[in-house]
């Protein structure tokens, strides 16, 4: 919150000077005037809300979502902007999201319209929120926006969510699968091995490589440790080289298994994103440049921009530009044709949206599926490779003493 310096003379006419946090003058003004106390000068000393950005490591998205079903809902009931800010402002536990929407809420109260209050916090509200926000307010259905603005949100919530969630038991079995690995090489396998180094025989190839491997992770384990650290960095600063981006980008797009589903997840991010906009009555070019934003590919968002140029500029329907651009599947093409010739582009985009995330859905199923048994099988293939190294050399005494 702005910090403000203020003089004011109190009910004996005593000038008094201080300094006090406030969403904004005429918020301070109110509050000083409750105190029996009349501004003579008031200026800021410190401004926060311009500079604004977000702490690293927020989920502003979650507060996001949460703050725009409760508008929706305030609004759904007819309850003023400023009151239905001020009632979600007590109810924020987002300290951050909680002082951007005081000096929204204080900009509103000054007669500003709510789009432009928003549109001052980029990081926070996207072009997309403000857009829409902006529409409602010229047509009068800010309600019905809200509760589109928060269908998305939540739909794209649920979606990351289950991103995430389908990626929690792979990682978790590589990395105890590793932990296993590391400690029967540097425990179990020294233990059982010095056994036949004192025999003095001549051991299988696999004992060997096990026994070199485990040596080396229990004497130079400082060497490894430093090779980590060498491959990590050294495959971060890749990752950020602009090489390493489209390398990253086009197996994004292109990889087995992992392709298809990223393609699916952002296009159906797209057609929801500009099937939410037109439906909200924003003009296609402005909802096309938009709608753009939300697909974090490079490389497909080079071919959005050459269908928005198709579009905007040519006169090319969307359905024949989405074709041309080889990532649209046939039958969003078609749906969207018959959207085009029914005026229903934005119904019929929303309605393949949730079919391509129902999709998505599937096959993150499907891939979460064949990655159980694939761990294992490898798990199993490196415990069989430790027990088949320990083994032979013991068949091989066997064999030894029965002679």
């Amino acid at each position: 919150m702005p910090l403000y310096q203020y003089q004011a003379f109190d009910q004996a006419g005593v000038l008094r000077k201080g300094s006090e946090d406030a969403v904004s003058e005429s918020d301070l003004r109110q509050r000083l005037r409750s105190q029996q106390l009349y501004p003579k000068e008031i200026r800021v000393s410190r401004n926060t809300s311009r500079s604004f950005l977000p702490k690293r490591g927020t989920n502003y998205k979650r507060a996001l979502t949460l703050f725009t079903r409760q508008f929706e809902v305030l609004m759904d009931a007819t309850i003023p902007y400023d009151k239905a800010l001020q009632l979600i402002i007590e109810q924020t536990e987002n300290v951050g999201f909680k002082e951007i929407l005081a000096e929204v809420r204080a900009r509103v109260v000054e007669g500003g319209s709510l789009a432009d209050a928003l549109q001052l916090y980029p990081k926070i509200f996207p072009e997309m929120y403000v857009s829409m926000i902006r529409s409602g307010e010229n047509s009068g259905n800010l309600g019905t926006i809200l509760k589109r603005l928060a269908d998305y949100y939540e739909t794209q919530e649920r979606l990351r969510g289950r991103l995430k969630s389908a990626m929690i038991y792979p990682a978790f079995m590589l990395v105890f699968s590793l932990l296993v690995v590391v400690f029967m090489v540097t425990y179990i396998v020294p233990k059982i091995t010095q056994i036949f180094a004192s025999k003095g025989t001549l051991l299988p190839l696999p004992t060997r490589i096990l026994m070199g491997l485990s040596d080396f992770m229990v004497h130079s384990w400082y060497l490894v440790l430093i090779g980590l650290i060498i491959l990590i960095f050294g495959f971060s600063a890749f990752l950020r080289s602009e090489f390493g981006k489209k390398v990253l980008q086009q197996l994004q797009l292109k990889a087995p298994l992992i392709g298809p589903l990223m393609q699916k997840v952002l296009i159906a991010r797209f057609c929801q994103t500009l099937g939410t906009l037109l439906g909200s009555g924003v003009d296609l070019k402005t909802a096309l440049e938009i709608s753009r934003h939300v697909v974090v590919n490079q490389l497909l968002i080079e071919q959005l921009n050459k269908m928005i140029i198709e579009v905007n500029n040519k006169g090319i329907p969307l359905s024949a530009a989405m074709g041309r651009t080889g990532y649209f599947p046939d039958y969003v093409q078609h749906v969207v044709a018959i959207g085009e010739e029914a005026a229903r582009v934005d119904e019929l985009l929303e309605r393949v949206a949730n079919r391509m995330q129902e999709e998505v859905s599937r096959l993150l199923e499907g891939l979460t599926a064949l990655l159980q048994p694939t761990m294992i099988v490898l798990m199993g293939g490196i415990v069989g490779f430790i027990a088949l190294s320990v083994l032979l050399p013991m068949l091989n005494m066997n064999q030894l003493l029965g002679r």
